[in-house]
């Protein structure tokens, strides 16, 4: 694989001999982007002319570029703020600052207008950048808008089911996704299982979904990286938020506190229950629900060259079928970052992260009273720099080291229960990691960007590690000896290289051909039998027998933006070679199992596909179209027959969703209402379907052949909402939106089941957690 990268690396320099011609003497355009307080605006545009040149603000607001020497415009937006425009006759390496003021919404304006979502002329791709104020246009459930709802309508990504809050890259498990906010990992970010997601709209800023050639500052999940950005305070005055839905409130408010102190806080909290007592259902009606969460977040401006940042989220969820169990899960996210500027060449970003997720789950039936606890305790530390002091090369490197502290899960009975406690050991791990990645402009056409990212992994005790008799599958029975580890005491490490590479060829201004590879090493993964992530699901570390998840992904594509930006599209095909993927033995008992290894299976893995997006970012419609086609399998190919699935073939995984096709449009109907309607069509989810009955002891069992060979119907949904803005640019605004989820009412199975009726073929049955339209109304005040 060295030689093959080495190869290319030389490739790449041989095209870029042959296509460079003689320039004048280059020097360097950098800068910084920001609001009228010296916020960085993160992902602005700064459009370089003569050239047509495009590049994309980092996360601290700079940017850098090498340019030959003359006179250019150099031309800054952002959405919602004023474009800035500045004349600049380079003949020296230059620094600038630009400073953007907001938008004066009292303006009367028909048209809408969207950033682009991709850069042509850098070698990112697979990676879409999406603006919060296109979300809030988009259809609601239940009135309010959703972050990972939204993330499901871009190409090679499938929504996980209705009522879910986990979603699919590439063929990957919904575990394989690293969802950050702030750059803090969320272990799981749902509401209600699934039908709010924790992220708060009014206080985010943006938010970019990477799935290939993804630099090496990221790692640990091999499928992509959901990185979510809150807002910073503003700069000009306090500002006020709140909004009503028939099932949620929300508050929030953002501004200065002093001249260098900014302020974000935000709250929310759920109330269904009402309506569940509208259900005729007696078990519904007496069932109840309820979330709240809040969000906190200081930046403070020390000086010119230093800031510090704080970010903290705070939710418990609550949900309880009325007769035997409760559900209770909390998240407590914070971080701390430290930004430091040494020069207009470097720059430097400590961060001090933490993640905590916890879960009961309380048994409430008489005589079967329990509380079974589990949870993850994240903690982090790192350091990200920035260097663009050498000419035509944007480096990044860092390193950074985090212990995972997981509780598998406490079993605790009272009251009349006859149940047994029982409690699994701590699973703990430390991972380590650095990493180095240099963009590279060879030439006006041509760029590079060329990582590597090394991460180190290391179980520790307490553990018990269970040694089986050769031969014969792993189970109980066959355990011959234990291996007792203490606590602190090294117990297994793993390490490896992981590169990245990646290279953009410009066919003119506005097109491009890009291609990339990265290998991505995963050391934690979900438990589960669902195939998407709840409440009750369990993380697991890699152990003596849990190797770490490995995938190397190829991919090629073709990027073309409109000078107008009016439209934009994107095409990439791909494929990836997964590792040590987990699957599960028939009958599988993953809860509370002191032996779990024994019930998980590992083989390997393949995932392909096409994607193709089209998007219209101006005028009075907009929206985009995106079609994927993939396929995602799995080979579990063990040493006797009870630890091999489907006879050692390859069967679909549990992801393998072959065709989606998503489009949203957003129509202006008038200066201060605009329509807006979202279509999802995606194939029906792999399942093993039951072909016969048998009889043993008395007993009828169903009868299943291979793994995944059936699939569930075929899943379609449209939404539709209406957008008003009543009072827009007065001193209090008022917006509302009416939304209709599931318009045509399309009954989408959820999961399905086999019923047997004597004399009969088994008969096949769909549970629906949706199926009819969804009407919601939201109110939301700003002053």
């Amino acid at each position: 694989m060295y030689r093959t990268i080495l190869l290319t690396s030389l490739i790449v320099t041989l095209i870029s001999v042959s296509v460079c011609r003689a320039q004048s003497q280059t020097y360097q355009l950098s800068g910084s982007v920001s609001n009228q307080s010296g916020t960085p605006l993160i992902g602005a545009y700064v459009l370089i002319n003569p050239g047509n040149k495009t590049v994309a603000a980092d996360e601290n607001g700079r940017f850098s570029v090498q340019l030959p020497e003359g006179t250019y415009v150099v031309e800054c937006q952002y959405l919602g703020m004023v474009a800035l425009s500045t004349e600049v006759e380079l003949k020296k390496n230059t620094t600038l600052r630009l400073k953007l003021k907001d938008k004066d919404m009292s303006l009367k304006q028909v048209e809408v207008t969207a950033k682009s979502s991709f850069d042509v002329n850098s070698t990112n791709m697979g990676s879409t950048y999406m603006d919060v104020k296109l979300l809030t246009k988009m259809p609601a459930l239940l009135g309010e808008v959703d972050v990972i709802r939204s993330v499901s309508s871009l190409p090679g990504v499938v929504s996980a089911g209705e009522g879910t809050a986990g979603f699919y890259v590439r063929g990957g498990s919904a575990d394989q996704n690293l969802v950050l906010l702030d750059d803090v990992p969320v272990f799981n970010s749902s509401h209600l299982f699934g039908f709010f997601s924790i992220y708060n709209p009014d206080i985010l800023d943006s938010y970019t979904l990477h799935r290939s050639g993804i630099s090496a500052q990221y790692g640990s999940r091999i499928s992509s990286i959901l990185d979510v950005r809150m807002k910073d305070g503003e700069s000009d005055k306090m500002h006020y938020q709140a909004g009503v839905s028939p099932v949620s409130a929300k508050f929030s408010v953002y501004g200065p506190l002093t001249p260098k102190l900014s302020i974000v806080l935000a709250g929310r909290a759920a109330y269904p229950s009402y309506l569940l007592k509208m259900f005729k259902s007696e078990n519904i009606k007496k069932s109840a629900a309820h979330f709240y969460d809040a969000n906190l977040k200081l930046h403070y401006k020390i000086d010119a060259n230093n800031s510090l940042e704080f970010s903290s989220y705070y939710s418990e969820d609550g949900f309880k079928f009325p007769y035997d169990t409760t559900y209770h899960w909390s998240n407590k996210l914070g971080s701390l970052k430290w930004n430091h500027v040494y020069s207009q060449n470097l720059s430097s970003t400590v961060t001090v992260a933490k993640s905590i997720y916890d879960n009961n789950v309380e048994g409430i039936a008489i005589g079967e009273e329990f509380n079974l606890n589990s949870g993850i305790d994240f903690t982090q530390a790192k350091v990200d720099w920035g260097y663009f002091g050498i000419s035509k090369h944007t480096i990044d490197f860092g390193g950074g080291v985090a212990e995972y502290v997981i509780q598998p899960g406490k079993l605790e009975p009272y009251g009349t229960s006859s149940l047994n406690p029982r409690t699994l050991e701590k699973d703990k791990g430390i991972e380590l990691h650095g990493y180095v990645n240099d963009e590279i402009e060879l030439s006006e056409r041509v760029s590079v960007s060329l990582g590597v990212r090394y991460s180190y992994f290391l179980k520790q005790g307490p553990s018990d590690v269970y040694l089986y008799e050769g031969g014969k599958p792993r189970s109980e029975t066959s355990i011959i000896d234990t291996l007792a580890y203490a606590d602190g005491e090294n117990v297994q490490t793993y390490q490896g290289v992981e590169p990245r590479a990646a290279i953009k060829y410009s066919l003119n201004d506005n097109s491009s051909l890009k291609a990339s590879y990265s290998r991505m090493r995963q050391y934690i993964q979900l438990v589960s039998n669902t195939a998407a992530i709840t409440p009750v699901d369990v993380w697991k570390l890699s152990n003596n027998y849990l190797e770490p998840q490995i995938a190397d992904q190829w991919s090629i594509g073709y990027v073309r933006v409109e000078p107008n930006n009016m439209y934009e599209f994107s095409w990439e095909v791909y494929y990836k070679r997964l590792t040590n993927q987990v699957d599960y033995k028939d009958g599988a008992v993953l809860l509370l199992n002191p032996t779990l290894e024994a019930d998980l299976l590992s083989g390997k893995g393949v995932a392909y596909g096409s994607e193709w997006m089209l998007k219209k970012n101006t005028g009075l419609l907009s929206g985009w179209v995106s079609l994927t086609y993939s396929r995602s399998k799995r080979l579990i190919q063990g040493a006797t027959p009870q630890e091999t699935i489907n006879n050692g073939e390859y069967y679909p995984s549990n992801y393998d969703r072959p065709l989606n096709l998503n489009i949203f449009t957003n129509y202006q109907l008038h200066p201060k209402l605009t329509l807006s309607g979202n279509f999802t069509y995606t194939s029906g989810r792999p399942m093993a379907a039951s072909d016969s009955w048998y009889r043993y002891y008395g007993q009828v069992f169903a009868n299943y052949t291979g793994r995944n060979q059936e699939r569930m119907p075929d899943y379609h949904r449209l939404d539709v909402s209406l957008n008003y803005d009543f009072n827009e640019g007065a001193k209090v605004e008022y917006t509302g939106s009416l939304s209709i989820y599931n318009l045509y009412g399309r009954k989408n199975a959820y999961s399905t089941f086999f019923r047997h009726y004597y004399g009969a073929p088994p008969g096949a049955y769909k549970l629906a957690i949706i199926g009819a339209p969804i009407p919601s109304v939201n109110l939301n005040v700003k002053f």
